[in-house]
């Protein structure tokens, strides 16, 4: 299967200029954790676009875990790092429904996929009855967001959409019990990176953090 390659190690040292760990410390990810279990507990874990493994790894004590990403530099070393996990190289419309799952994560993916709408859709297909997606994404409105989206120079960014335009797309692809939360975010330098996620920012803040449901039978 041939796959475009425009992220690759080149990307990730553009993108987090030698920081990936600073940039994803194990708080963060586990905050995101904590999300995930709040709609599924245990079962078959997809992590798309999981870069590195960071989210794998702390993913991994509760959930069977697979992992993909379309970058065959990421996949090396996120298989590397987190030994319990499936790892394999795809985007998102070459995942096959051998497997279902119970929870699929998309952790800031989804903005750089040209037919989102078709990814969400492809996303119910690939989840049990009443499994969960949780995605993030950064959002362009409220003053924050227009400032960040000048700051944004990632060319691979094809959506720079409102939050509400995200939780329009996700409710239109079919799931449901639609949950979000807001996301600060900043790096600054050295080992200095601020993470939270809350909803009392949902409102302003630059990016959200969405959880979903495929119907029940």
């Amino acid at each position: 299967m041939k796959m475009s390659a425009p992220f690759e190690d080149d990307y990730f040292q553009k993108v987090y200029k030698g920081a990936y760990e600073r940039r994803n410390p194990r708080y963060k990810h586990r905050s995101y954790l904590s999300e995930v279990r709040r709609v599924a507990k245990r079962g078959l874990l997809l992590d798309i676009g999981c870069a590195y493994g960071a989210f794998l790894r702390e993913a991994a004590g509760h959930f069977e875990v697979h992992g993909c990403d379309i970058s065959a530099h990421a996949i090396k070393i996120a298989a590397s790092r987190v030994s319990p996990a499936k790892i394999f190289q795809s985007e998102i419309f070459s995942i096959q429904g051998r497997d279902t799952y119970d929870v699929i994560t998309c952790f800031d993916v989804l903005e750089h996929v040209p037919d989102v709408d078709g990814a969400l859709t492809h996303l119910l297909e690939l989840l049990k009855p009443g499994g969960a997606l949780v995605i993030t994404v950064p959002v362009y409105d409220t003053l924050v967001g227009k400032v960040v989206g000048r700051l944004d120079q990632d060319p691979t960014h094809v959506h720079k959409e409102s939050r509400y335009d995200w939780l329009n797309r996700v409710a239109a692809a079919g799931f449901q019990q639609l949950h979000w939360k807001g996301i600060l975010r900043y790096y600054f330098g050295g080992p200095f990176y601020f993470h939270y996620c809350g909803k009392v920012i949902r409102r302003f803040a630059p990016a959200i953090l969405v959880t979903g449901l495929a119907p029940s039978l």
